[in-house]
This record gives structure tokens, C-alpha cells and sequence, in this order.
């Protein structure tokens, strides 16, 4: 299978497992785990295992999921593997706050080769591999960015592994403050479907995890936008990220 015929499959199973959450099921926002900075539900682990299925029996290949893992290895290989996020803003979810999605990234090693992002609430699905630039419902989108940061808006995330110290709150608000609007809606994915989109000029965040961002980085990359991942050493699979529409809003 080609890209282009890996990203069909993979829209396949966003949609179905959008479909999945969108049922007025109850039991689906049951809490399965919570401490003080996340929460799963058992939606999470349901669209995760109808998201497995339906790629291992299309494609055969290896997956990394926020729910049941996968061999983190994969990222220092030559070879192709899902990234997938069954559920990408789960507190919103669990307060139904319509700012949630699925995120299905296919990666080769270090580099993300295509990505869906199905924003479920909205029936607004992304897409896009390295050889056909972002398409929104279909549709292609070429952004109209804001290349200033007088008059850029910048999205941020505060992820559960990311470092609040007093001091690096104040050199992020020093930071953030020659934009022109900032945003936080809780859903990693979004905001970089968002950047590719044009509705967002640039979105940074501390702690975030591959699944988060995979296939939000492919739609970036496919139109043009620059994105920079710094990896946390002490944590598998883990970033800083920094995605915007040109090298003056990275800060």
C-alpha cells in the first residue's frame, strides 16, 4: 500500500471510532483512571481497540496507542507504523466540551508521513501525507497565515508532562505577550490541525506525548509549516513542540 491508500484506511477508522464516541452512551464517559493533572475514560480504551483492529487488519503494521502502548523503538527505525490517539482531549470529552478528536498519524522512524485528525463533534475530518497537502472534508485548504506575532494567534497546551516552575511561567508569559491572542482548548491534535488550517498562526507546548501529535505534525509539514520537536529525556515518546507558519513566531 502507498500513503495515499494507508491514509484512506486510516480515515476509515477515525470515522468509525468517532462514530463510536458520538453515541449518547453514558457508560462511555465512565472513569477508569484519574489523578491530579489527567483522566481515562473507558471511551479511550474503546476507540483505541476499534482503531487496532481495524488498521492491523488493513495494514499489518506495528502501532503505537495511548492506551496500549507499543514498542517505542519504532521512532529510531526505518520503518513505517501508526501513532494513533483515540480520544485526543479527554477532559473535554468527560465535561462535553466539543473540543475533542481522534488523531491517526502514520510515521516512518522520526518522520511523519501522513495524518488524520477527525474532529467528531463538528464532522470536520483533516488529512494529508507528504505528497497531498491538507484537505479539510475533501476539500483543498491552502493557509492564509499571519506571519507577525503582533498579529498572530498562538495556541498553547499545558500538558500532564510538562514543567510549571514559577520561574518558567514567567519566561512563558514573557514570551507569549508580543501576540496578538493566545488560545488553550485541550486538545493537542486540534491545534496543530488548526496551524495547518490557518485558524491558528502557531502552537507550542511542554510535555506532550507522540500520540498527541503525529499525525497534527504531518498535516503542518504538508503545507508548508515549520515544526521543531525537542525530546525529554526522561520520558519515552515525549516533546516540546513548537509548530508555526514561519521561524519568527518559534520562540
Amino acid at each position: 500500500m502507498g500513503n495515499g491508500e494507508l491514509l484512506d484506511v486510516a480515515e476509515d477508522a477515525a470515522r468509525n471510532a468517532g462514530a463510536l464516541l458520538r453515541k449518547e452512551v453514558e457508560e462511555l464517559r465512565l472513569v477508569k483512571f484519574e489523578d491530579r493533572r489527567d483522566v481515562k475514560l473507558k471511551a479511550d480504551f474503546e476507540s483505541e481497540t476499534l482503531i487496532r483492529l481495524s488498521l492491523e487488519r488493513s495494514t499489518g503494521l506495528p502501532i503505537i496507542g495511548e492506551e496500549e502502548g507499543g514498542d517505542a523503538s519504532l521512532y529510531k527505525r526505518d520503518e513505517l507504523y501508526w501513532v494513533i490517539d483515540p480520544l485526543d482531549g479527554t477532559q473535554n470529552y468527560l465535561r462535553e466540551i466539543p473540543q475533542t478528536c481522534v488523531s491517526i498519524g502514520l510515521m516512518r522512524g522520526a518522520n511523519a508521513e501522513a495524518g488524520v485528525v477527525y474532529d467528531f463533534n463538528r464532522d470536520e475530518i483533516f488529512t494529508a501525507t507528504q505528497d497531498d497537502p491538507l484537505k479539510i472534508d475533501g476539500r483543498k485548504i491552502e493557509p492564509c497565515w499571519e506571519k507577525v506575532p503582533e498579529r498572530a494567534i498562538l495556541a498553547m497546551g499545558f500538558a500532564a508532562g510538562g514543567i510549571y516552575s514559577k520561574g518558567n511561567l514567567k519566561d512563558l508569559i514573557t514570551r507569549t505577550r508580543r501576540f496578538k491572542k493566545t488560545r488553550q482548548i485541550g486538545s493537542a491534535a486540534l491545534c496543530l490541525a488548526y496551524v495547518a488550517a490557518g485558524r491558528f498562526d502557531a502552537y507550542c507546548e511542554e510535555g506532550i506525548k507522540l500520540w498527541d501529535i503525529a499525525a497534527g505534525v504531518a498535516l503542518v509539514e504538508s503545507v508548508g509549516g515549520l515544526v521543531k520537536l525537542q525530546p525529554i529525556s526522561d520520558l519515552p515518546l515525549t516533546y516540546s513542540i513548537w509548530a508555526a507558519a514561519d521561524e519568527c513566531l518559534i520562540f
